[in-house]
């Protein structure tokens, strides 16, 4: 009876799918990954949208097309600029300093990296052109910070429970 539980409990492998069954599995999480994907753009170029909207008098594109380039390479460069601030992360974690001076420089990389990889959107993009790129590239830095802090709160607030009936 116990062993018969034990198989029971047991949680199942990829070998004991059948073939339909590792299809779905496939399937769920491909289209898992492919919306996450799509929500992420979606934020990007959204961002993208609104840098490019608050300083329309110094951004120049050439249609849609190129913001939707720049929201694409917006990973890619973040990724470029996450090269340049990952020794100084290394470091961090190589030769601990106080916890209050870790998250300090931790923000401060942070900071820098969406700076560096609002600069290289503005210049790597075909067919955006940017008089001044450094005001425009600290203004997504702002907007970085501020969807940080937006995201900090919203996870910190606590969860509201349903109010149960209480039973007489």
């Amino acid at each position: 009876m116990s062993d018969q539980r034990r198989q029971d409990d047991e949680e199942p492998t990829w070998g004991s799918f059948s073939a339909r069954g590792k299809l779905l599995a496939v399937v769920g999480i491909t289209g898992l990954g492919v919306g996450v994907a799509a929500l992420v753009m979606l934020f990007l170029l959204l961002m993208v949208l609104l840098v490019t909207a608050a300083f329309s008098d110094s951004i120049e594109f050439d249609g849609a097309g190129t913001l939707l380039w720049a929201a694409l390479l917006c990973l890619p460069c973040g990724l470029l600029a996450g090269v340049f601030t990952a020794p100084v992360r290394f470091l961090l974690r190589l030769n601990p300093p106080s916890q209050r001076t870790r998250q300090a420089v931790e923000a401060l990389c942070s900071c820098l990296t969406t700076f560096l990889a609002a600069l290289f959107v503005l210049e790597f993009t075909p067919g955006l052109h940017a008089a001044n790129p450094w005001l425009p590239s600290a203004a997504a830095t702002v907007l970085g910070i501020v969807a940080n802090l937006v995201l900090d709160r919203a996870q910190s607030r606590p969860k509201r429970r349903p109010h149960s009936r209480q039973r007489r």
